[in-house]
């Protein structure tokens, strides 16, 4: 494993959240397959505009640098391309910030096709400015002709072209791939069945929750990958459930995290969307973690900026075994571990998703027999006899779906 030093600067206006927004850093190096060998962090009302860091406190990571033989010193603080290289310069190993490492992630665990073209867009949108700020060294392409050569463009200046028009071929393979998913969820949409997303900080146990759904309903969908570990998920997973007659899709989605990268954010806005086009979110809350407050708070701040905050909203607490009650934050409580919760879950799923019954008899020809495969995964379909021209049906069912079967009932 690399060896790293994690670096930050508390604000004053960040003094509360300090500890723990550095304790999660060290999660982040660690599933970036790094390992911290030491922190240093410094107190401050700004960060130093040339080394972020005070000078004192340069000559003490120097110091650090060279007595653990660490090869990458990574910034909790959002650093400029100078400052980096500055800092750079002086202790003789390369400095990255937060984004940085969060990008380095997303390289590493992205899977599908989708997924990768997704963070190779983000690393170039971030790289971007950074290039065109940097101005390059001052060197310069040669231009003119054979007999009259220009001073031609800085080099930089023909990176940031080049990086522009590799995100611009990006955009265009995403927006096709986007376009294919959107024809999915309208296939998907015209069979009436509902849809859940579980949404919620990155490692709240939302995998391991979705696996647990599987296993209590016994479905055949192939269990997704859960791992202990911040960004475990990038892709987004779909299963079909069943569930005392009723059905709707299950969707686990990326986890989010505060102050997420711009550039990630709007990389993942299809990959996101399943959250903004879901008729239920499911919020897994890690119950344990001692900084609930502020993950949840990050949680809705995202939907906020997805465009999702007025979708109904079940609060779960998972991880039930590893805390103590905080029912006051949270609708029910699950253990993925123990398997207990879930019953109640799944029941409270079924409650917001169809909370309006109605029964009705029905007499279906059999020529309108597509009309029990359409509705028997949204409603209870009995048939109670087979007459000659059709069939004798009990429907019953959310009231917006029985209706549809007005001009059949008996």
């Amino acid at each position: 494993m690399k060896k790293v030093i994690l670096a930050g600067i508390c604000l004053k206006t960040e003094e509360s959240s300090f500890e723990g927004a550095m304790q999660e850093c060290v999660a982040l190096c660690e599933a970036c397959a790094y390992e911290v060998v030491s922190i240093i962090t410094q107190t401050g009302n700004s960060l130093d505009r040339n080394t972020a860091f005070r000078k004192g406190k340069i000559e003490e990571l120097e110091q650090l640098v060279e007595n653990t033989d660490a090869q990458l010193v990574v910034f909790y603080n959002v650093l400029t391309v100078q400052m980096a290289h500055r800092i750079s310069e002086q202790i003789g190993i390369n400095v990255i910030d937060r984004t940085s490492l969060i990008l380095d992630i997303f390289a590493t665990r992205a899977r599908s096709r989708q997924a990768k073209l997704q963070v190779e867009m983000a690393r170039l949108e971030y790289a971007l400015p950074h290039m065109i700020s940097e101005g390059g060294s001052q060197e310069r392409s040669r231009g003119g002709g054979v007999t009259n050569r220009g001073a031609g463009e800085m080099r930089s200046a023909v990176i940031a072209r080049t990086y522009r028009n590799r995100i611009a071929e990006l955009r265009k393979e995403l927006s096709d791939i986007e376009s294919r998913r959107n024809r999915d969820e309208r296939r998907r949409s015209k069979t009436l069945v509902r849809r859940v997303a579980l949404i919620g900080y990155t490692n709240a146990g939302k995998s391991s929750l979705m696996n647990s759904i599987l296993k209590e309903c016994r479905q055949s969908g192939s269990p997704v990958e859960a791992v202990d570990m911040l960004f475990a998920t990038l892709d987004t997973s779909v299963r079909s459930i069943q569930y005392k007659g009723y059905g709707f899709l299950l969707y686990d989605t990326v986890g989010f995290v505060s102050d997420l990268p711009e550039p990630l954010r709007r990389a993942f806005h299809s990959t996101l969307s399943c959250a903004c086009e879901a008729d239920l979110l499911i919020h897994v809350i890690d119950s344990s973690d001692p900084d609930i407050q502020q993950k949840i708070q990050a949680t809705e701040d995202t939907l906020k900026q997805i465009h999702a905050d007025d979708i109904p909203v079940i609060r779960v607490g998972n991880k039930s075994d590893l805390s103590e009650d905080r029912s006051e934050t949270y609708s029910l409580t699950t253990s993925c571990l123990h398997g207990t919760g879930i019953t109640l879950l799944l029941d409270a799923i079924i409650e917001k998703l169809y909370p309006k019954e109605e029964t009705c008899a029905v007499f279906l020809p059999y020529d309108k027999i597509g009309m029990f495969d359409e509705y028997r995964k949204v409603c209870t379909m009995t048939v109670d006899e087979h007459l000659e021209h059709g069939m004798m049906i009990t429907v019953s069912g959310p009231s917006e779906f029985v209706q549809a079967f007005r001009n059949y009932r008996i």
